[in-house]
């Protein structure tokens, strides 16, 4: 029982083999044994409603399997640790609402996984600290959780680009545990074959607004905005990406200025923009390419509607996201830009618009939204929880990890069938899905119902093949040009969306988008 407010509630707990205490380093959370962090595990009061639903969600799996094990209950069920903060502030690693929102996601994909024949998943809390800085002892923990439990699988999260989220997949790759991250875009976040991402990379980014901007050939001048902090892994290697691809046709290299952003130790006074605006408006450059972190843009947006650089030209700002942020979009800005003549242009890996029209959407996002209002009724999420792409890019992680667990469970199955103790170590069954992992190969073989094995995720059909991708980066993922406030007639977009690895993969992309 716990007391909440006065109120009692009943919430049922899963046995991790002892009724009242928890395996070594696992600590109650909402009344279930499931969090994991380097001190007391302490999460921000908005996350409540979404953990105590989780505990919930985890005790129906672990009745569900012990109810169909025959009692091998322990084998059917699988734990992912979600490996990132679960506490923000100001200049934390993320803003609480991302946090909310990939939280939502993944809850959602645990929940439609469960509802399917196969091994029961279970979701730890594996709390690496607002700024992502207490991964040792975490990792050390998921490395030494009992073997005779449910075994650990994979983990999901590092929701950002940072020097502690490559130290933490090395250390994850070192114990042989693989490792999704959702929304990591930075191309040099690589750790062999065990950290796989969902997302498009900056560099796959960069090269479809490449295309997008030689068909449109309308600019004239071009400008760089970036965040100058060096320990942003992020702001580093889209600037990196950004130069390469644009530098010398917009002589970026001598048209840019920094600002230093608001997120991390080095966090710089927010709204520092000025004298990037001044010498944009000084320059009469036309395009702006912005290499920061999207907390930050909405400051830049502000000072450019009022400055008004006054010499009769639109003004686009070029970026990318995994979404379209909703602070970046509502009514307000909205005006502004449209009076100021500016425009955003996202290459994303997730668009808004498909909330509004789900006939341009990919197959998979029907269903996620489907089980994304199930799972969160009743929960206050903020304004607009899908526009920032979060919750989809979370939901397909998760789900990547549910394909692997319930193919490799039904090759051990069929394998242990008529043997004695066939039951498999949990380090055997990790293995045996990192395998399933790396052969979820999105080619089509020319058919017109998609590929299978592969993931159908909500931003998205694609898979990973190691041969075209040895950094385990998405293959056959869409990069989808996303404008905002639209132009009239709805903008000008490729026939068909650029597609990572289009060109290199030996195989065929399943279609849609």
């Amino acid at each position: 029982m716990l007391l909440i407010a006065g109120v009692v509630t009943l919430v049922t707990v899963p046995d991790w083999g002892g009724k009242d205490a928890c395996p070594r380093g696992v600590q109650r959370v909402e009344g279930a044994c499931m969090g994991i962090s380097a001190g007391e595990f302490h999460h921000d009061p908005g996350l409540t409603p979404l953990l105590r639903r989780l505990a919930e969600q985890n005790a129906d799996a672990a009745d569900e399997g012990a109810q169909g094990s025959e009692g091998r209950d322990a084998r059917q069920r699988r734990r992912v640790a979600l490996t990132m903060p679960f506490s923000s502030d100001e200049t934390s690693a993320v803003p609480l609402d991302l946090l909310r929102h990939g939280l939502a996601g993944a809850l959602a994909a645990q929940r439609a996984a469960n509802a399917r024949s196969g091994p029961k998943l279970e979701l730890l809390l594996a709390d690496l600290g607002k700024d992502m800085k207490s991964w040792e002892p975490v990792v050390r923990t998921l490395g030494t959780l009992p073997g005779d439990g449910p075994p650990l699988i994979a983990t999901v999260g590092l929701p950002s680009s940072t020097s502690e989220s490559r130290q933490t997949i090395e250390a994850l790759a070192d114990r042989g545990i693989p490792s999704i991250g959702p929304v990591i875009t930075s191309s040099d976040m690589n750790a062999g074959r065990y950290f796989f991402k969902t997302s498009p990379s900056n560099e796959h980014f960069t090269d479809a607004l490449r295309r997008h901007l030689d068909a449109a050939e309308d600019s004239r001048r071009g400008f760089l905005v970036l965040d100058e902090r060096a320990e942003d892994t992020y702001s580093r290697d889209l600037e990196k990406r950004v130069l390469a691809a644009f530098g010398d046709r917009y002589e970026l290299k001598r048209n840019s200025a920094s600002y230093v952003g608001t997120r991390g130790d080095e966090a710089g006074t927010p709204n520092l923009f000025r004298i990037p605006v001044l010498d944009i408006c000084a320059s009469k450059s036309d395009t702006v390419f912005y290499a920061g972190r999207d907390e930050d843009l909405p400051a830049l947006v502000e000072r450019l509607t009022e400055a008004r650089c006054g010499y009769g030209r639109p003004l686009r700002i070029v970026k990318v996201g995994i979404g379209m942020p909703p602070q970046l979009t509502g009514e307000t800005v909205t005006k502004r830009m449209h009076k100021a003549g500016i425009r955003l242009v996202n290459a994303a890996a997730y668009d808004p618009a498909w909330q509004r029209d789900s006939d341009a959407a990919p197959p998979g996002f029907d269903s996620f939204r489907s089980w994304f209002e199930r799972t969160t009724k009743g929960i206050d999420l903020g304004d607009e929880p899908l526009d920032d792409g979060y919750a989809a890019m979370y939901h397909d992680a998760v789900r990547a990890v549910a394909e692997a667990s319930g193919l490799a469970y039904e090759d051990t199955s069929a394998a242990a069938e008529g043997k004695e103790n066939g039951r498999p170590s949990a380090e055997r069954v990790r293995k045996d899905v990192h395998n399933k992992l790396l052969n979820l190969n999105p080619d089509s073989r020319g058919g017109e119902s998609g590929c299978d094995p592969c993931i159908e995720g909500a931003a998205g059909t694609y898979g990973f093949n190691p041969r075209t991708s040895p950094d385990l980066w998405p293959v056959c993922k869409s990069v989808h040009i996303v404008e905002h406030p639209e132009p009239e007639g709805g903008g000008k977009r490729p026939e068909e969306p650029y597609r990572t690895y289009g060109k290199s993969f030996s195989g065929k992309c399943p279609p849609g988008p």
